[in-house]
């Protein structure tokens, strides 16, 4: 097997050549996003009622940290280096009102306990140690003969709870934490997806009920998660915060909507994003995410559901859907924004291409056609290991290149990445194919078999040239659009190891992150002389020839790699044929002229 780990691709413009960076963005994660850590939490404990934010009315207790690596909660720890975030520090706090405040979990402490009664307000600071200790940052918090005031009635609950991480002061103007921005910025991404802190995996109500913008999660609510059980609410960030990382952030960013929100919902979100927004920020916009199955969890059942109430099958009414979305935000940002502001994505299922095909083609009957409603397909870049039992971690990832080889080269499989991208161009959108998610899937699903191996082979050198193949030889140069990879950091175990990196204060404690900035820095090295226009060939893309409309006296195929794969003569009408070469993108250079195509059989 052929594998290279620094692409060169070639975009040819008029009259100059253009260096053009890969395209890669990445899912946002929850991890140490926020100053106040409230926010990462909504663990309460013995109460019996809530308020319309979220607030416990009455006497409560309260999961505040827990950072346990899986599964050590069952006596076991997955990961077999035990690797452990550090949290430990001084996590200051205050709340509004009085309460009888103590803490259990491990070397935890609290410390400075008072009342300001000018302010109405308590303070108090938790110690937390012992960062290589069983159970670390496993705190809980008890709030017992809860006041308003010191006269006030009591087991009636506090509000405005606020504990801030190690390094903030209370009165922190910030929002968002600087290891967070740090981790965001370790790479040059180009997008950001906001996916997993959405809560769009099961934030559905039961159909025909709406989310309305009035119900949305603000920032006054108690926590930013799925708050069902204390007032209701099922989306995650508020989209005020969404904004305002992406202000700072100023890159391009990836929304999902959930398909319960109603038009009003999605007319006032859009108007939100083009007043607050950075102006050169654009939008790409999905509808929901991975709806395959009319099981899967909330999403799936609303999806079957609003399609039996249109009389069309399951995959018409998610096109149905995503067009709705495009016409809704054209509304607002102007009909000739979509496509280039807004970025409208038709999500497809990586290993079944044929739902794109049922999708895209209702869109046509019903609507006209897709490219103007959509921006781009997209698919799941995941690969996993033909070597997952061995206890060589080298062979480990070796199995995951032949899985993506496979994924490349083998046209009968039902996860040839070039049958997402060759529908797309064929369809003429502006995005081509995109890919909302991507990485390795292994392990996954909570196996346990060789697991410590697996897990160690995240770790490994090798791993980094892993994603460059995957995201270069493996997308980019087979003309793949926009590359989101899954996640930005997580935990490795048993279900996954999806993070860039397994810390989110310390970007860089593997490979794979530096992997990422080598595949964003990568750019072209092939020339050109000053090309001036394309050459009219079709099809495009194709399996055996080119057929060519112009008079050629003599032509090069360059691959992506700057080599001159083919040359001839020609004549009008004549055919190339371009049999031989391998599954790829080409450039037909003709004297000042070019055409970039496609090979895929």
């Amino acid at each position: 097997m052929k594998v290279i780990y620094t692409l060169v691709f070639t975009i040819l413009f008029y009259s100059s050549s253009f260096s053009a960076e890969f395209e890669m963005g990445v899912n946002l994660v929850n991890d140490g996003a926020f100053v106040n850590i409230i926010n990462h939490t909504a663990r309460y404990n013995n109460v019996s009622e809530f308020d319309e934010h979220g607030w416990p009315k009455t006497d409560f207790d309260l999961v505040l940290l827990d950072g346990r690596p899986a599964t050590e909660w069952t006596g076991n720890i997955d990961d077999p280096e035990q690797y452990r975030v550090d949290y430990s520090g001084i996590y200051k706090a205050s709340f509004d009102g009085l309460a009888d405040v103590t803490v259990s979990g491990t070397s935890v402490s609290i410390e400075n306990l008072e009342y300001n009664s000018d302010e109405n307000k308590t303070y108090f600071e938790v110690n937390v140690g012992g960062s290589q200790n069983s159970n670390h940052a496993l705190v809980f918090l008890s709030f017992k003969n809860t006041r308003k005031s010191p006269k006030g009635m009591s087991n009636v609950g506090v509000t405005n709870l606020k504990v801030v991480r190690p390094g903030y002061e209370l009165d922190s103007k910030k929002t968002f934490t600087d290891e967070y921005i740090a981790l965001c910025k370790s790479a040059d991404f180009a997008c950001y997806r906001f996916y997993n802190v959405q809560n769009i995996w099961n934030g559905e109500p039961n159909y025909p009920e709406k989310t309305k913008w009035e119900d949305r999660k603000t920032p006054l609510d108690a926590a930013q998660l799925d708050l069902t059980n204390l007032n209701g609410k099922k989306d995650g960030w508020s989209w005020e915060y969404i904004i305002e990382l992406s202000n700072i952030l100023n890159k391009d960013i990836w929304i999902n909507i959930h398909m319960s929100c109603d038009s009003n919902y999605v007319a006032e979100l859009a108007k939100m994003l083009k007043a607050q927004l950075n102006p050169n920020i654009n939008i790409y916009v999905e509808n929901s995410n991975e709806v395959w199955s009319p099981t899967q969890l909330t999403h799936g059942p609303y999806n079957k559901a609003e399609a039996d109430f249109y009389g069309i099958n399951f995959d018409q009414n998610y096109a149905r859907r995503t067009v709705e979305l495009s016409n809704w935000f054209g509304a607002v940002f102007g009909k000739n924004e979509i496509n280039k502001k807004i970025r409208v994505i038709l999500a497809g299922q990586h290993a079944y291409n044929g739902r794109s095909d049922i999708q895209l083609n209702y869109i046509k009957n019903t609507f006209g056609e897709p490219n103007k409603y959509i921006y781009a397909t997209s698919t799941a870049l995941y690969f996993q290991t033909s070597n997952a039992n061995s206890t060589d971690l080298s062979e480990i990832n070796d199995g995951m290149l032949t899985d993506i080889e496979k994924q490349i080269n083998d046209n009968t499989s039902s996860v040839y990445r070039l049958n997402h991208i060759s529908k797309a161009n064929t369809w003429n959108l502006v995005g081509g194919c995109t890919s909302y998610e991507g990485g390795p899937h292994v392990p996954a699903g909570g196996g346990q078999e060789n697991l410590g191996n697996l897990i160690n082979s995240h770790r490994t050198e090798k791993m980094g040239d892993v994603l460059k193949y995957n995201y270069l030889e493996g997308w980019n140069e087979i003309g793949g659009g926009l590359a989101m990879h899954f996640t930005l950091a997580s935990s490795y175990n048993r279900y996954g190891c999806w993070g860039l990196t397994d810390d989110y204060t310390k970007p860089d404690r593997n490979y794979k992150m530096k992997a990422v900035r080598d595949i964003i820095d990568s750019y072209t090295s092939v020339e050109s002389d000053n090309f001036t226009e394309k050459i009219n060939i079709y099809p495009n893309p194709t399996s055996e020839f080119l057929n060519v409309d112009e008079l050629i006296k003599s032509y090069e195929i360059v691959n992506m790699y700057g080599l001159v794969v083919k040359s001839d003569n020609l004549h009008i009408g004549s055919k190339i044929n371009v049999s031989t070469l391998v599954n790829g993108v080409y450039i037909l250079k003709v004297g000042s002229n070019y055409s970039k195509f496609i090979v895929s059989k």
